[in-house]
């Protein structure tokens, strides 16, 4: 089961139709007593500090590791994924759930301004960097080995890393357009609003 972290703040609403689309089995959870094994997705746009104050409720944070500990699939999308880095410079400085290995922070793209990095770029992802890095899909759909086209981005901070375990943003080289480690994947871009190729890469990581 794919399970959609629903705190009436993001764009769970979204991932869920894509889903829907893909036939894919899910459900939306507002509480961890809801959680059923197999993927956990936690969505998220907007502000880490209105996100992390969410989070606290039900103490999702700790719950969220303990799920991930347990064998299950973490995918964090955009916000989502700086909510799995272990420090956010965003809202003051906060810290944050620290499931990608590290030590990971998220912190603001661009000094000069708060410009964001906003439209499409191009994106490629091999299956084997996935495995090499420990991450298996939970239903293993897509029999693709590599996936190349445009995807979309939508934000000022990212996660600032540049490792093996790492995809670049283009042109943004030290901050990370995808971060996996083991069961933890977190991803930059949206591929709900990534149009076939992001309903594709979908099917690569579920």
């Amino acid at each position: 089961m794919i399970n959609v972290l629903d705190l009436e703040y993001g764009n769970a609403a979204s991932i869920g139709n894509t889903l829907e689309l893909l036939e894919y089995p899910y459900t939306f959870v507002k509480r961890p007593s809801e959680l059923k094994p197999g993927v956990l997705i936690v969505p998220g746009v907007g502000s880490i500090g209105i996100f992390t104050e969410n989070l606290k409720k039900y103490n999702w944070a700790k719950n969220i590791q303990k799920y991930s500990k347990q064998g299950n699939n973490i995918i964090g999308i955009c916000l989502g994924l700086h909510a799995l880095t272990a420090f956010s410079e965003e809202s003051g400085g906060m810290n944050c759930i620290n499931l990608l290995n590290g030590n990971i922070q998220t912190k603001i793209l661009f000094k000069e301004s708060q410009k964001s990095n906003t439209g499409w770029l191009p994106f490629s992802i091999q299956k084997e960097f996935l495995l090499s890095n420990g991450y298996k899909p939970f239903y293993s759909r897509s029999r693709k080995k590599t996936l190349k086209g445009r995807v979309f981005y939508n934000h000022i901070y990212g996660a600032n890393v540049c490792q093996k375990n790492s995809l670049q943003i283009p042109g943004i080289d030290s901050f990370a357009s995808v971060v996996v480690y083991n069961n933890i994947l977190g991803i930059q871009f949206h591929p709900e609003k990534s149009q076939l190729l992001g309903k594709q890469f979908f099917e690569f990581i579920l």
